[in-house]
């Protein structure tokens, strides 16, 4: 079952950077839950709408790397590595066509075939520093 969940887990993350909205819908429980960075839950809806006009909106030619997945039970971790173009408005800041780095991990627990629930912490003030938004400490 670890494989399976792992593969699931993993899949999700394929399907949103390919822009495969079907499937991720697919993929996620109607129960959907997303905690990330210590902001308020979201819903099933809420996090797709994310991921479609925030997200992928302003990031595209993802390279997403997994370094380690483990899986213990329903509960598969993940260590990521993203490089992206930013070629769109992000948090509104305009697309500046650079190519950043992003760094997180997340949580993901598959119950039944579906992702019911996300826990995610992502390197935010890196992508503001790579952004031109926060300086950089030197």
């Amino acid at each position: 079952m670890s494989e399976s969940n792992k593969e699931i887990a993993l899949n999700l993350s394929r399907a949103i950077m390919n822009g495969e909205w079907q499937k991720v819908d697919a993929l996620l429980a109607d129960n959907f839950s997303y905690i990330g960075d210590d902001k308020p839950a979201i819903n099933k809806a809420q996090y797709i709408g994310f991921m479609k006009n925030v997200l992928c909106a302003g990031m595209t030619q993802m390279d997403m790397k997994f370094l380690r997945v483990v899986a213990e039970g329903d509960l598969v971790a993940v260590d990521y590595t993203n490089d992206m173009t930013h070629s769109g408005e992000f948090f509104g800041v305009p697309a500046s066509g650079k190519r950043i780095h992003s760094t997180g991990q997340f949580i993901r627990e598959v119950k039944n075939g579906k992702v019911s629930a996300e826990w995610q912490t992502t390197n935010a003030l890196g992508m503001l520093q790579q952004l031109g938004v926060i300086p950089a400490n030197k």
